[in-house]
């Protein structure tokens, strides 16, 4: 086994499994030097990338593997609980059976956590920030200090789960008005079927409101408030140096950013800093093939 703490200057596979799309990529001395992304399926599909990966760079085996994922899971034991996103992925036992297929230390954490770490090593690497993803769900990672705060079972950052309208609409983590039911993509989706009757996705929904859609336009609205409230709660209760977005929703920002920062800058004191990350779509893989070095290492048996 590598020593973890080596591990960016190994050969490294990192991946972040979205709520939508799974991206895997081959890291050496922090450089990306292959990759492969698809749609999100299960594990089968993460392993045999892996593979096409090694036999492309003619590795035999990775020294480390890290792999993000939606919450809730054990991370100790290596194993997604249930996300709601993706129940498909309940009780996958992600460690152990990556680990034994290629023969190397295996770790798991919250895909955000994992951004963030990404933001810390390869992005603005502020020493003191929050990263946010807007996505199929919504997520947070804190860093503090230029450490990633965990947490004491490393649920630590769950923003999206924070309640904001306790009579709100229902959340697939089993509660009512989380942020993530108001503000997230399948938020956004769900509020345009109950409004416009249409399956749409959230995309077509803030296109619709650019074209000028008076319903749509109000479901977007109430989204950048919701999530502009997040961000402001963020910021009063850690006082970050940056609030650092992504995820598909940040592609809209020119749209959206304007409704969210308005939001922000009425519920928030002071003038938080928010800026979006220079990493695009895959600072959570980045943050994924560093995470060996950032695992708490009380949480492992290596």
């Amino acid at each position: 086994m590598c020593d973890p703490i080596q591990a960016m200057n190994g050969r490294i596979i990192g991946v972040d499994i979205g709520g939508t799309r799974t991206r895997v990529g081959a890291f050496s001395g922090g450089e990306l030097l292959a990759r492969r992304a698809f749609p999100t399926r299960g594990l089968p599909e993460v392993s045999e990338a892996i593979r096409a990966l090694l036999a492309e760079l003619g590795w035999d085996r990775p020294d480390a593997i890290g792999v993000g994922a939606p919450s809730p899971m054990d991370m100790r034991a290596g194993v997604i609980i249930g996300c709601p996103n993706l129940p498909h992925w309940r009780g996958v036992e992600v460690t152990r059976e990556l680990g034994e297929e290629f023969g190397c230390p295996v770790y798991l954490a919250n895909d955000a956590t994992c951004a963030a770490i990404g933001e810390l090593v390869f992005g603005h690497r502020a020493r003191d920030f929050v990263y946010i993803t807007w996505s199929t769900g919504i997520g947070g990672g804190i860093v503090s200090g230029g450490r990633v705060v965990w947490g004491a079972t490393g649920w630590a950052g769950e923003i999206g789960h924070m309640v904001l309208e306790p009579a709100g609409p229902p959340c697939r983590c089993g509660k009512r008005g989380c942020l993530e039911a108001l503000a997230s993509g399948t938020g956004i989706a769900r509020a345009a079927r109950e409004r416009l009757g249409e399956e749409l996705s959230a995309k077509d929904v803030v296109q619709r409101a650019r074209e000028g859609d008076r319903a749509a336009g109000e479901v977007v609205a109430r989204a950048c408030r919701a999530f502009g409230q997040g961000i402001a709660i963020v910021w009063e209760l850690l006082e970050p140096e940056l609030i650092v977005l992504g995820g598909g929703l940040t592609r809209a920002w020119d749209y959206l950013g304007p409704e969210v920062l308005a939001a922000v800058r009425e519920m928030a004191r002071g003038d938080p800093k928010v800026v979006l990350t220079e990493l695009g779509d895959d600072v959570g893989l980045y943050g994924a093939a560093a995470l060996p070095d950032h695992f708490p290492r009380e949480w492992t048996s290596s």
